[in-house]
């Protein structure tokens, strides 16, 4: 299984040097695959996490849905076995700003509130993704406080 998805990966996330918009595209990937990390580090993936991972990609990635799709069906294939980070966390960091990064953490934190649990797994993923992308402490509280509040508003 985890041959499929490093196949996947290696498929649609490698950069290319011609066109910025194949990159771009790429670097989305990334991201939607650290949202998909982050919705089944607590063992199970909720719906209501989907949804969100959904509106994120459609909203701010502007990635179809039969991509989203495949990306979901690969990582609920995976074992239990642990993948890098790495792959994804250096893509936005060499290619995001900082306001990207935080948006990129927003999401995340939106995804861990989409199902109204937040889960000690979560936030560690998220705090250690953070890390990783050089994303200020202050920073990280403050897309957590942000997403916290649009979650009790929902």
């Amino acid at each position: 299984m985890i041959s499929k998805i490093k196949r996947f990966f290696e498929e649609n996330l490698q950069l290319s040097d011609h066109k910025p918009e194949e990159n771009e595209k790429q670097i989305e990937l990334a991201c939607i695959a650290l949202l998909i990390e982050l919705a089944k580090v607590d063992q199970s993936i909720d719906e209501s996490e989907l949804r969100i991972i959904r509106e994120l990609a459609n909203k701010q990635f502007e990635i179809d849905n039969g991509k989203i799709d495949e990306i979901i069906a690969l990582a609920r294939e995976e074992s239990e076995q642990s993948t890098s980070l790495y792959q994804f966390t250096d893509l936005v960091n060499t290619n995001y700003s900082d306001e990207m990064k935080y948006q990129l953490i927003l999401s995340m934190w939106k995804v861990a509130f989409a199902d109204g649990e937040l889960d000690k797994y979560e936030e560690h993923l998220i705090r250690k993704i953070s890390d990783l992308i050089y994303v200020p402490h202050v920073k990280f509280m403050e897309a957590k406080f942000d997403a916290q509040k649009e979650n009790s508003v929902r």
